[in-house]
């Protein structure tokens, strides 16, 4: 069982993190830039305050969600690592993105709020399977990762 669940994880951490590259590494931000301002109209709608769902904050809470994946999935792919360890390799691919949003895609701009926004993704992704795992211990279907 877990070869099958190890094989799924693979494939849906390649495809994942490839759309992922898609979205980060497109000249123009319209992609992000239109997702920030469709979910906050949706939050609006819903009728959360304004000030709540203010584009900057929306932005932020959408980029730590949109990295979150990566470990969660990776932790079946790479059990091995622990979840500090995912949290440090999110930071890096996550400076590694806004480096090469500020030097070569110039109708982007590197943000450092990014690097922390995504990095809280990381850690939320690592916590998450993480916790799981701690919480269920015996099951078959869990990665086995170091502490």
């Amino acid at each position: 069982m877990q070869t099958s669940l190890t094989t799924y994880a693979r494939i849906a951490l390649a495809v994942y993190v490839l759309a992922l590259a898609v979205v980060l590494f497109q000249p123009t931000p319209e992609i992000a830039s239109g997702t920030v301002l469709g979910v906050d109209d949706l939050l609006v709608r819903f009728g959360f305050p304004e000030a709540w769902v203010a584009p900057g904050r929306v932005e932020f809470v959408l980029n730590a969600l949109m990295f979150a994946p990566v470990p969660f999935l990776g932790a079946w792919v790479f059990p091995g690592l622990r979840w500090t360890d995912w949290v440090a390799y999110t930071f890096l691919a996550s400076s590694a993105v806004e480096l090469t949003q500020g030097v070569l895609l110039s109708a982007r701009s590197a943000q450092f709020v990014d690097i922390v926004a995504n990095t809280l993704g990381g850690v939320i992704g690592a916590g998450v399977i993480a916790i799981v795992v701690a919480l269920l211990p015996g099951a078959a279907w869990l990665p086995r990762q170091r502490t």
